[in-house]
């Protein structure tokens, strides 16, 4: 269980502040709720059912991992899915996972191609642009604060392994 004032990661929001932990009635039935925000968005109230909470929040990630995860962009992503429909539901059922490593994983194969399309005069496709840019928001700010740097410090780091290793 999280406590007030915990900082965690929020699958779809990134990294947030735990501002209560409250019991809350609805329809006569009473749940403990966790109250948070995101970072990015101090205006922004969530309240998630404490009982649902391990489906989409974690603790933050250590420095050891982040490193780690900044270090997988050597090696090449997932497999890339020619398919626009089939590829955006494979890659989206990933990231709601959670799961650090593959979310990493599809982070790198779209960066990948990104830059390969921009290489032949070509841009990312929409949806892959949109999952992409939601990826880095969330798990790139992550990797910032559990470093101690920021955003456009992880961003370049990750940006680097991926142009060396080109694939």
């Amino acid at each position: 269980m999280f406590d007030k004032g915990d900082l965690i990661s929020y699958s779809v929001h990134g990294v947030c502040r735990i501002d209560e932990v409250c019991v809350k009635s609805l329809a006569g039935v009473s749940k403990t709720y966790y109250e948070l925000h995101p970072l990015s968005n101090e205006t922004l109230k969530i309240s998630i059912p404490v009982d649902r909470a391990p489906l989409q929040l974690q603790k933050l990630m250590g420095p050891e991992e982040a490193m780690a995860l900044i270090d997988s962009f050597m090696a090449p992503g997932i497999p890339w899915i020619d398919n626009n429909h089939e590829r955006h539901h494979n890659y989206s059922a990933i990231v709601k996972t959670g799961d650090r490593e593959g979310i990493a994983k599809v982070a790198n194969t779209l960066m990948r191609r990104k830059q390969w399309s921009e290489q032949n005069h070509k841009k990312l496709g929409n949806q892959d642009n949109q999952l992409l840019l939601g990826i880095q928001n969330t798990s790139f700010n992550e990797m910032a604060i559990v470093l101690k740097t920021t955003y456009d410090d992880v961003l370049q780091a990750v940006q680097e392994k991926v142009a060396v290793n080109q694939s």
